[in-house]
């Protein structure tokens, strides 16, 4: 019995075990950040902030939104991004609405401008490398926020 035992344990050592491994994508090259929000469907222009860092303009269900890049080194190798949209509302949004809603939901935050307006931000930590299978499901994670908080502030 103990020979059967011993055998069984050496051949599962030594059989090869299929690991299914999807290459890491970062922040570090906007081109490839491009390409993956292009391959989900959207379209993705790229160009440079007001510092110089990347800058991607996009739009989901007929809203514009950008990608801005953060953790750069002159405008490269950049650490980690945030997906970032400004509704431009005749009578803004007030306080405490846009406080229960940081309360409220758990990805992103929104924070108001001079004029009240609310800007949604949802930043996304990519140093190190994440799966595009986590890139992808992040970006409709920001897809889906983005059209909830649409339906919150009722701007159609």
């Amino acid at each position: 019995m103990f020979n059967k035992s011993l055998m069984a344990a050496i051949a599962l050592t030594l059989t090869p075990i299929s690991v299914s491994a999807q290459s890491l994508v970062d922040a570090s090259d906007v081109n490839v950040i491009a390409t993956l929000i292009q391959n989900e469907g959207y379209r993705a222009v790229i160009g440079a902030d007001s510092i110089g860092d990347p800058l991607i303009r996009s739009a989901a269900n007929g809203y514009d939104f950008n990608v801005f890049f953060y953790g750069c080194t002159d405008g490269e190798n950049c650490r980690d991004i945030q997906f970032s949209v400004i509704f431009d509302m005749e009578d803004g949004m007030s306080l405490t609405k846009a406080q229960d809603f940081n309360l409220e939901k758990r990805w992103a935050k929104v924070y108001l401008d001079e004029d009240s307006d609310p800007r949604l931000e949802m930043d996304y930590n990519m140093y190190g490398g994440v799966s595009e299978t986590n890139f992808n499901d992040t970006l409709d994670w920001w897809v889906v926020i983005m059209d909830k908080f649409i339906e919150y502030i009722d701007f159609y």
